[in-house]
């Protein structure tokens, strides 16, 4: 074992190895057990030795819980600058494993749409505390990133943070594209001196992830000419999700939550993180507000009644989770249904259904209606009987002129006269040609009105409702064969489901695939690519920006998953696969049991407002049966 030199003099044992990165690597420490240690790779010491000095002078780490700052430096026994101790953080895995639906179901297997966001809080409240120590994130990105199973957050990689100490200031050297804002993308890092609101940009970004299932706010389909990779469509500002779509021609992928279900206050900060920084005078919203926006959302939650893993902003009214879950096919967190009631006699409550009288059928309506008491002809009406009167006399006279004209002048010409005369006046009498259309509104109107009315006065609305419940009863009695049935499926592709488990736990983001980067990694999983089986399952050439050549090497890569794939028929049935089937017929179990608990209250309505309808009809049908009448007396 490696024996090194503490700054306070102490001699520490280097243990087995914790993690390896780039620049070094983490060790534990035999002598404390909650100290680890990171040891720099040779080469790297000398860059970081004077700002690891300092964090360690300045005594960071005392002031901020959520990050593993160096807390003394560590040297060999010769003296030359090795490293520094750090926190040990135990437990803890990448944020990414969180916010990526396929790697949350193995890495977080309890976590639910409540601990996302519990997480996003946590981080802003870890950012916050990091900009108070007067340090910048500078690479802020999801693999220094770390959460516990209690949603609790700690930052890694402290030493590579920006900090001044007096007039020196310790850059942060490095930067991924998706995280960095626009004013940043193609920067020198080593001649830049980040601020916290360049943090903001990345901050939003990861607590876009986490709420919205890993997708990332700038990959989206963009509607313009060509496609639109995410570092391109950051330096454009084309917030994919924004409402300013003629602004950013770009729309988002399928599958998503909309951008207001977390209420209108996330959906102005989102906007505002994103905007183009021109339009941002007064900066980002920074993690302390986004925690306060977080924690007014969580504040707000309602529990879904059937599937007690999705909780919404209770001003939605009803549950976006299910509604998502049920387009895409697939749960996207651990289901935790419940009965709609501790016992429910489904039997005793159909047969109460069941024998619920329905409503009398309904007396005419024109009878509850009654007599139409002081309807008077219409002006219309009128004006249409003067301009008759006055035609049919008008006639008389040209009857008369053209009698005349045939007898002292013109037989033919009189005639002619007499006739058209005739004609025009016995056409004036007949007013129904002038009220057609109207009369034919009229009828229309009091039909619709009037069905309506039947429907909802008489037991036919009762009866289809009636017979709604029932149905729901039967399907509820077929689900234990219905489940026994998928159950037995199970057994039948036992090769076909160690195949899929296979393939799905090989993520494509810790794959290595040519012309395959972390961006077009985050397009992909935006677009719900996140493992072999998704390849295999769909096709590459749906995302934007992979043509063919590109899928494939992306479904050479599934291909080469597959053909490592070793079926074991000893193998029990996955019990993964067991639990979706069970859950599948607990949720239709639950979804059913709420709607026949409210059956009997919702029939009784029904019964209550048949009666009502009869005893007093809606205005809508007086309405309409007085229009009716109205041009019928005006027609005369």
């Amino acid at each position: 074992m490696t024996t090194v030199i503490c700054s306070d003099g102490r001699r520490l044992t280097l243990g087995a190895t914790l993690g390896k990165g780039g620049e070094g690597a983490v060790h534990h420490i035999v002598e404390a057990a909650d100290i680890a240690a990171k040891i720099y790779n040779p080469g790297k010491a000398k860059d970081r030795r004077d700002k690891v000095n300092v964090m360690v002078a300045d005594r960071l780490h005392t002031r901020s819980d959520y990050v593993a700052f160096p807390i003394e430096t560590l040297k060999s026994p010769s003296g030359e600058f090795l490293g520094f101790t750090m926190k040990k953080v135990a437990g803890f895995k990448s944020v990414h494993d969180l916010y990526g639906p396929g790697s949350r179901k193995t890495e977080f297997p309890t976590a639910d749409s409540k601990f996302l966001l519990r997480s996003a809080i946590n981080l802003a409240n870890a950012v916050a505390s990091i900009h108070s120590t007067g340090c910048v994130i500078g690479d802020i990105n999801h693999s220094g990133i770390l959460v516990s199973n209690k949603a609790l957050v700690t930052l890694i990689d402290s030493d590579s943070f920006q900090y001044r100490s007096g007039s020196n200031t310790y850059r942060s050297l490095v930067g991924v594209a998706e995280y960095t804002p626009p004013e940043l993308q193609g920067a020198t890092f080593d001649k830049v001196d980040r601020t916290p609101n360049h943090d903001n940009f990345g901050l939003a970004v990861l607590i876009f992830q986490l709420l919205f299932l890993g997708r990332h706010p700038f990959a989206g389909r963009y509607l313009g000419k060509g496609d639109m990779d995410i570092k391109t469509a950051i330096g454009a500002g084309r917030f994919a999700y924004s409402a300013r779509k003629t602004e950013t021609m770009m729309e988002p992928p399928p599958f998503v939550p909309g951008l207001g279900d977390y209420g209108e206050d996330v959906r102005k900060a989102f906007e505002a993180a994103f905007m183009p920084p021109a339009r941002q005078p007064g900066g980002r919203p920074t993690a302390a507000s986004w925690s306060v926006i977080l924690k007014g959302v969580e504040a707000t939650l309602a529990v879904c009644t059937v599937d007690k893993s999705h909780a919404y902003k209770r001003e939605l009214g009803s549950c976006p989770w299910c509604k998502l879950e049920k387009t895409m096919g697939r749960s996207l967190f651990p289901a935790h249904f419940s009965p709609a009631a501790p016992i429910m006699d489904i039997g005793q409550l159909l047969n109460a259904i069941k024998t619920m009288p329905a409503p009398p059928s309904p007396p005419s309506a024109e009878s509850v209606i009654g007599p139409l008491h002081g309807l008077t002809m219409s002006q219309t009406a009128k004006s249409a009987r003067n301009e008759r009167n006055a035609t049919v006399v008008a006639g008389v006279i040209a009857v008369g002129v053209g009698l005349y004209l045939m007898s002292q002048v013109s037989g033919f010409w009189g005639f002619a006269l007499a006739l058209g005369a005739i004609v025009i006046a016995a056409r004036s009498l007949d007013l129904k040609a002038k009220f057609a259309s109207e009369l034919k509104g009229a009828k229309a109107g009091w039909e619709e009105q009037h069905k309506n009315w039947v429907k909802k006065a008489g037991p036919e609305a009762f009866e289809a409702r009636r017979s709604h419940y029932i149905a729901l009863g039967a399907t509820h009695s077929g689900l234990p064969a219905k489940e026994r049935e998928k159950l037995a499926a199970l057994e039948q592709k036992k090769r076909q489901l160690q195949l899929d488990k296979h393939m799905d736990s090989h993520l494509i983001d810790r794959a290595k695939i040519p012309r395959v980067g972390p961006g077009r990694k985050a397009t992909l999983a935006s677009y719900g690519f996140e493992s072999a089986l998704d390849v295999r399952e769909r096709s590459v050439t749906a995302v934007p920006g992979f043509g063919p050549s590109l899928a494939s090497d992306i479904e050479g890569w599934a291909r080469s998953v597959e053909r490592k794939f070793v079926f074991n028929a000893s193998i029990p049935t996955d019990p993964a696969a067991v639990q979706a089937v069970k859950s599948e017929i607990a949720k239709q179990r639950a979804e059913i049991e709420r709607d026949l608990l409210k059956a009997t209250a919702d029939l009784k309505n029904l019964v209550d407002t048949a009666h009502a309808l009869r005893t007093k009809p809606p205005q809508q049908l007086i309405d309409a049966y007085t229009r009716l009448k109205q041009v019928e007396l005006d027609i005369g």
